[in-house]
Order: structure tokens, then C-alpha cells, then sequence
């Protein structure tokens, strides 16, 4: 098994293996020691908030995140409905060795063998669990075709994942990443904002925070069409009751007629900016949002003009049309304002850009030029081409490392004349 590098997370301390083994039979010991004490609660409740600060802080202070390189087979061990058309797969690496921690909210990438005569599809699926060492999971939604256009095909993955992959079965999975993910080293109290399946990011940091940071505050809004399309309910209730660092509010849009408000949810619309000035006393907090392309873009604009700063708004789009319309500085036109002419060597085209495209890979596609992709977001990396000459620009945070040279075809667009090796 090969091992690389994947990241860093700054800390002025930095621990290595050995000193996180050191440290975690410091925690137990403690925790045992913790079992036998008779002292008050008061004293009890300060020593595990001690505790859960020095596992934040050996965590935050570590100085890298060991992962596999390329592909890893992972068995499914359980297949759970959560809801409807919505499915959690539960993974365990085929090998047996312990998993990497990720950070909440990032992704796993599939290499998915929907058909033998093609490439592998990719696909990216957010991690819906807080990090655990002996199993990940994904949550995942099965996508209908557009409404109104049932004569175009299903989601190709999401198909395949709920009709073909069930108990025992063996999936091909790249090592955790994304740039949206919790800060470990900020405590500042949070809002946590998803909606449909965008909810699994936002789930895996709530858990996270229920169980590892138990001095920080969240809300958390979640909106759904009804109980029906509601995952999680029961976790999301029992997180609520059991944890005082964490509220929850739920809305539904289209409740049924059994839903009750106070029982099953506690607002009848979508979650939006007036819900949440309806509950929060301020807008001083560190925001993450996850969900579909309608909310997204009226929720981060409306975030930022309630006087949210940039650098305290953290968001997941799911695929080009979300990402185009909440753009965190330029807008594509703005940044490609042509004509230029962008020239792909392996296909032998030398193209005019006129501006009106929202990326690099809808250009070429239109063109005719054949380019991989998976997630079309920014996230999987299986766009990523290198820059021979002139420069990219993206139009959002690309969801891994990049070098001087690469940029991601779905997300990026020609400041100017380039030539891409593609």
C-alpha cells in the first residue's frame, strides 16, 4: 500500500504518530481514571470539556493526513434507507487497516463501472458521518430526470449506485478531500445550513460537533420537501435533545397532511434568510451551506448583503449552475471577457472564445473537443489539464491542490489567449 501526503493543517505544536499514541493512552487513562472519580459534577462536566480540548487540539496540531494513493477497494456492509429515494451505503476498506481521518464536510470519488466498454465513471459523494476509523459512509439520492423531460436518462451514478451496488459489494474509492470543511483550529459559534442532500455534509459537521466539541455552538437549518424526503430524522432529533451546543430547525416546503408542526417540523416553507433572523440574534457567526442550485443562490447573496464578511461564509455547490451564480468575486464574464482564442493540443483545435460559456469543458464540449470529467464542480479533479501558455482563472475554490500550471476545465475559464495540453 502506497501512502501520500495529502495536506497540512497548521499548529504550532506538531505531533507525530508516536505522539498521538502517546497522547490518546493519556486519554484513556484518564477516561478510566474518570470512572473511578467521586469528585462533584461540576468538576466532572470541566474535566470532559478538558478532555474534548485536547483532542481538538492534537487533531488541529497534527501535522499531516495519512491517505491511500489511487484507488482503494472498499466492501459495502450495509445498504440503509433513509428516506425516500434516498439511500446510506456504509464502507469498509478490503484491506483491514484503520481509515485516515477526514475533515467534516469534505468527499469520497468513485470510479464507477457503469458500462465495460466505457471509462470508469466519476462521481463525488459527500461523507455524511462524523470520522471514524473502522467504516465510511455516503448518503446518497437517487437523481429522477429533469421534471418534465422524463426523456432524459436518470443520474447515471446515483442509478447505479441504488440498483446495482447492495450488501458485499465492492467499490473502487479515492482517499477523502474538498475544500469545505470545518476549521479545526475555529471555535466561534457556527450556523449550519443544508438542504435535500446537501444535508450530508452539514450532518457529518453536526456530528462532529455533538461529539467532539462540546463547547462550541451550532445552529442548524434544514430544509426538505416533507417527512417522506426527510433522512436522519430520528439522528437529527436525538442530536438535539442530548446535546445543549446544538439546535436544530426543520422545514418543510411541501408538508404532508400527517406532518405536524412542533412534532415532525418546525416551519412550513424553505429555509432562507428571514427563517434565520427569525432565530438567530445576530448575524455574527461562521456560516456553512450545502444544497441545491435555487437555494444557493439566493442564500450566500443574501448572506453577504445582511452583512455576513466573505471570509466567514463557506459553501458547497453542487454542480456548474449553482457555482456560476454565487461566484465569490467575478462572474465568468467578468473574468473572460473575450474574444481569445484557446487552443487544445492533443486535439489539434485552435478555438475563438467569445465569452459566453460558463467554463473551459462546456466550451470544448459544444466545440466537439472530447475532455474527461466526473462532478463538473471543482471537486474530483478528473478535468484537470495542464496550462502550456497563457493563464485560467476559476470561478470558484478548486476542491484540491493545484500547481502553477493545471487548472480544472470545469471550473476554470482563458484570461486571454491559453493553450491547454488537452
Amino acid at each position: 500500500m502506497n501512502w501520500q501526503v495529502l495536506g497540512l493543517v497548521s499548529g504550532a505544536t506538531l505531533l507525530g504518530v508516536a505522539g498521538l499514541q502517546a497522547l490518546g493512552a493519556v486519554v484513556a487513562a484518564r477516561r478510566r481514571a474518570r470512572a473511578s472519580q467521586t469528585h462533584c459534577e461540576a468538576r466532572q462536566v470541566e474535566f470532559d470539556r478538558q478532555l474534548a480540548k485536547e483532542l481538538q487540539w492534537a487533531r488541529a496540531s497534527k501535522p499531516i493526513f495519512k491517505a491511500w494513493e489511487g484507488i482503494r477497494p472498499f466492501q459495502v456492509t450495509a445498504v440503509v434507507d433513509e428516506a425516500v429515494d434516498c439511500k446510506s451505503f456504509y464502507l469498509v476498506p478490503t484491506d483491514g487497516h484503520p481509515l485516515p481521518r477526514f475533515e467534516p464536510g469534505q468527499f469520497l470519488t468513485f470510479n464507477l463501472p457503469i458500462d465495460p466498454r466505457k471509462k470508469p465513471l466519476v462521481r463525488c459523494y459527500s461523507l455524511s458521518d462524523r470520522p471514524r476509523e473502522d467504516y465510511y459512509r455516503i448518503t446518497v439520492k437517487f437523481a429522477h430526470p429533469p421534471q418534465g423531460n422524463s426523456r432524459l436518462p436518470a443520474g447515471d451514478g446515483s442509478s447505479y449506485l441504488h440498483r446495482r451496488i447492495d450488501v458485499d459489494s465492492i467499490l473502487e474509492v479515492q482517499a477523502p478531500r474538498g475544500a469545505f470543511f470545518l476549521d479545526p483550529t475555529d471555535n466561534a459559534p457556527l450556523v449550519l445550513i443544508g438542504s435535500g442532500i446537501g444535508i450530508t455534509p452539514i450532518l457529518s459537521m453536526a456530528n462532529t460537533i455533538a461529539h467532539e466539541r462540546p463547547d462550541q455552538r451550532a445552529h442548524v437549518f434544514a430544509g426538505f420537501g416533507n417527512s417522506g424526503e426527510h433522512p436522519f430524522r430520528e439522528t437529527m432529533r436525538q442530536l438535539n435533545a442530548e446535546h445543549e451546543n446544538l439546535r436544530f430547525d426543520i422545514s418543510y416546503s411541501r408538508p404532508m397532511p400527517a406532518d405536524q408542526v412542533g412534532r415532525d417540523y418546525d416551519h412550513r416553507g424553505y429555509v432562507d434568510l428571514a427563517r434565520l433572523k427569525q432565530l438567530l440574534p445576530s448575524s455574527n457567526y461562521r456560516f456553512y451551506v450545502c444544497g441545491p442550485a435555487a437555494m444557493m443562490a439566493t442564500m450566500v447573496p443574501a448572506l453577504r448583503a445582511w452583512g455576513v464578511p466573505k471570509q466567514h461564509i463557506h459553501y458547497e455547490a453542487f454542480g456548474p449552475a449553482s457555482v456560476n451564480s454565487i461566484a465569490p468575486t467575478r462572474t465568468t464574464e467578468e473574468i473572460a471577457r473575450g474574444p481569445c482564442q484557446v487552443e487544445f493540443l492533443l486535439a489539434h483545435a485552435s478555438l475563438a472564445w467569445a465569452g459566453n460559456h460558463e467554463s473551459l469543458l462546456d466550451f470544448a464540449e459544444s466545440q466537439g473537443v472530447p475532455l474527461d470529467y466526473g462532478c463538473r464542480a471543482g471537486n474530483c479533479g478528473q478535468c484537470l489539464v495542464s496550462v502550456k501558455a497563457g493563464n485560467v482563472e476559476h470561478v470558484k475554490e478548486p476542491g484540491l491542490p493545484l500547481k502553477k500550471d493545471q487548472c480544472l476545465t470545469c471550473i476554470g475559464v482563458p484570461c486571454g489567449d491559453v493553450v491547454l495540453e488537452a
